[in-house]
Formats: structure tokens, sequence, C-alpha cells
């Protein structure tokens, strides 16, 4: 097998890192910030697969060409459990058997750069070598950068090379590229000195943060401006259009609901009169031809008038108690209705003025009293014969 060799055509992004020479090759580079950039709502991690070198003066190298991305877990069964790793090294023996896994990758849509324990841990138990990686994306804060070991911890590189940008035509397959040397010398883009690069990328730095902290005015935030501007004056300055509301159909409404309340209010009191008045008929009809009417179904069972009007002299019942025959078909009765404060006693004095006890007696039971106080109350009717009936 040939030696490894350092790739000729790359270009040193910050400065050269004395611990691990990194070379990334630049599709599988541009392949990581388009899939970072893709699934930006969610972070991604996968493996890193490629080759390590000996020593060289004293330097050591990586190549990293190829990555394979694995499924993060949920909380119930492990973000990054050890069957996650698993299935990725399987994938990346039986893609690159002449290859091993040199690290891993893990993105951020956070926005943050930094390191988390969570990575440590991470990368202390499922990639203990000493040259094992970590590449870290963050495409929301525009950055990315390699991890090493160093003296059992994680720490930022200083810097790594790109390798492999030449025309598509001049490219080999990957496992051709830093074994063979091959590639032709007439596209080495070596970068700027390390100082140039380091100012660069501090002035590179200081805009962007710039950018972020006085973000520029677009085209379409001035529209969106003018617009909002323009809405706001129309709402300010037009003129209130005048509201007319043709009531007058409610109105009529109105009127002529209540115009029928009205009328069906006279027509219950006129009905409450005419029965008030067939009632007291009714009874003076009944008392005049001898018959005694429990004064309970009297009030509540409505006589039929026609009935009443029609009828002959009413024939008396086969069955006639001395209460119901009291008035013996002779004189006539009156009724009277008791009001508050009167007094049965008060009551007979002027009716029948010099009336005895027997005469109130008599009267009691003629007008079914319950004896012994012969209490009255107001609303009562009571029925007034000739005093003769009461002897």
């Amino acid at each position: 097998q040939a030696e490894l060799k350092e790739p000729e055509d790359y270009f040193l992004i910050g400065q050269d890192d004395q611990r691990l020479s990194v070379y990334l090759r630049h599709p599988l580079f541009k392949a990581l910030e388009d899939f970072a950039k893709r699934e930006a709502h969610r972070e991604q991690v996968g493996l890193l697969v490629g080759r390590f070198s000996g020593e060289r003066d004293g330097q050591k190298f990586l190549l990293v060409e190829d990555a394979i991305e694995a499924p993060i877990g949920d909380e119930a069964t492990g973000r990054f459990d050890e069957n996650l790793w698993r299935r990725a090294r399987r994938i990346a023996s039986a893609r690159h058997p002449n290859r091993v896994v040199v690290g891993w990758f893990h993105t951020h849509p956070d926005g943050r750069a930094s390191l988390t324990d969570e990575e440590m841990s991470v990368h202390k138990r499922y990639f203990p070598e000493e040259n094992q990686v970590l590449y870290l994306l963050s495409h929301q804060a525009k950055d990315r950068n390699f991890f090493l070991r160093e003296e059992g911890e994680l720490s930022p590189a200083h810097g790594f090379r790109i390798y492999g940008k030449t025309p598509s035509d001049a490219l080999g397959r990957i496992d051709d590229v830093g074994s063979s040397g091959s590639v032709s010398s007439g596209i080495n883009t070596v970068g700027p000195s390390s100082e140039q690069q380091s100012r660069h990328f501090e002035r590179h730095f200081e805009k962007i943060q710039k950018r972020l902290q006085n973000p520029p005015m677009k085209l379409k935030d001035f529209l969106v401006l003018g617009l909002l501007v323009a809405n706001g004056l129309l709402i300010w300055f037009r003129p209130n259009p005048p509201v007319q509301i043709d009531n007058s159909s409610l109105e009529r409404g109105q009127a002529e609901l209540s115009a029928q309340v009205g009328a069906v209010k006279n027509r219950i009191d006129k009905l409450e009169e005419h029965m008030s008045e067939l009632r007291s008929l009714y009874e003076q009809l009944k008392l005049a031809a001898g018959v005694d009417t429990d004064e309970t179904s009297l009030f509540l069972v409505e006589p039929d008038v026609d009935e009443i009007v029609e009828s002959t002299p009413t024939p008396v019942p086969k069955k006639v108690t001395q209460n119901q025959a009291l008035s013996k078909g002779k004189g006539k009765i009156d009724l009277y209705q008791v009001r508050e404060g009167d007094v049965l006693g008060v009551l007979m004095d002027k009716l029948y003025p010099g009336s005895t006890t027997e005469t109130l007696k008599t009267f009691a039971r003629f007008n079914r009293l319950k004896g012994p106080s012969y209490s009255i109350f107001p609303g009562d009717i009571l029925k007034i014969p000739e005093i003769e009936v009461l002897h």
C-alpha cells in the first residue's frame, strides 16, 4: 500500500495547528454545509470516515473523506445510545472497508458555537482514540470548527485545511486523493500566511458582529414599512361614513304588538267581568230554585250559561236535605262578599236588626260555617235570605 501523503491542493481556514493538521475534503465540506442549512430546524449527528497518517517531521495529519449520518434517539431510549453508533459504524465499514472512523460531526440549530457537557461526554465514551475529532457546525451562527483532544479534554483547533477543490474533470476517486499525490500541481491553491488569515478572520468576524447588531434594511423591509405607514395614515384621516339605521319597521312592529297586547288585556278584563256576572246569576238561580250549591264546586266548575237560560225552573233533586232547601223556594236571596274587618255578629245586626243567637246559628248553618266560632274571611260569599227562612 502506498504511503499516505498530504494533499497539495488545499487552502487554510484559520491557522495551522501544531497538534494535528486536519484536512477536510471540499465536496464533503460543501455537503455538510448544505446539510446543516437544509436541516437547520433540528440537530444532526453522524460519523466522520477517513485516514490517519504517521509522523511527518514531528507533524501528524488527518484526512476526513466521508460522513455517515446517524439518527438521534429520544429522551426515553437515549439521544446518543450505543446502538446508534453501532449501526453507523456497520454502514461505514461496508461502504469504506479501507477507511476508519476518525471522529463525528454534530450540528447546533440554536446558534451556539461552543461545546456542551453532553458532547464532551459522548466523545469521551464513544470516540476514545487520541486522534479522533469532533466537527461542530452552527449554520445560524455561520461558524464551524474541529475540536481536538488535548490532555483528555476537547479544545477547538486553531484552523483546518480544505482540499480537493479542483475542476470536476480532474477529480478522481476519493481513495486516490492523498495516496498517490497525482493531483495536478497547477491548481495548488495554498492560502495566505497564518498572520494574514488571522487578520482577515478577525475583520470578517467584526463585520458579522456589526451586521448582527445593526442588520441592514433591505428593499422589502422599506416596502413593508411604507405600506404600514400608508395604512396608518388612511385609518387616521379617513372620515367615518355616517351610519343611518332605518328602524321604522321595528317601531311599527312594536306599535302593532302593543296594540294587540292592549286589545287582549281588554278582552280578558271583559271576560272576567262577564264570568263574575254569570257566577252571580247562576248562584241566584240555584238558590231561588231551592237547591243549595257547594261553594267550592261553584267556583271550580263553570256553568253552561245556555243551559241555564233555556231551561225552565230547575227541578229539585230527588234527595234534598234540610240544608239544601232552607229557602223552601220562597223569597229573594242576596249575596254578600266578606270584606276586611267584617265580623259575623256585626253583620247579623246590620242584615237582621234585633236578631237572636238562634238566628245567628241558623244563618251560620245556612252558609255552612264551622262552629263554634263561625269564622268568616275576606272574599267569602255569604247567602243572605229573608228572615222568615231563618225562623
